[in-house]
This record gives C-alpha cells, sequence and structure tokens, in this order.
C-alpha cells in the first residue's frame, strides 16, 4: 500500500516509520528543508515547542 503523509514532525516521522514496518511505501511531504527540524532545538528531543513566527525567524530567536 502507498502512505503519504503530510507533516514531516515528530507524530509523521513515527507514523511513517510504522507504516513502513508493515511494508507499506511511505513519501512524507515536509514544507521545511529537514523533518523533524524543530525537534532538534527542544530540550535534547524530549519536548515540543511551537510558534507563530515563520521557521526562519524562529530559529533566529533560539539561543545557542
Amino acid at each position: 500500500m502507498d502512505v503519504v503523509i503530510v507533516g514531516g514532525g515528530p507524530a509523521g516521522m513515527l507514523a511513517g516509520i510504522s507504516a513502513s514496518i508493515h511494508k507499506n511505501n511511505v513519501t512524507i511531504l515536509e514544507k521545511m528543508n529537514t523533518l523533524g527540524k524543530k525537534l532538534c532545538i527542544t530540550g535534547k528531543g524530549r519536548c515540543n515547542v511551537t510558534s507563530s513566527l515563520p521557521m526562519e525567524d524562529f530559529i533566529k530567536n533560539i539561543p545557542r
């Protein structure tokens, strides 16, 4: 079966993994250039951050 997932955040990636384990062909559609971009900047991957800013502005405001 072909499965299309809209959104490459943590839930979309996990859905894709689960679908592929069950022998489905998976395509994840994500508007950003990488999957899970916000996950990489949050509490060592243990929490989620939301913002209404465009991603580029949001990333600029994250302390490094």
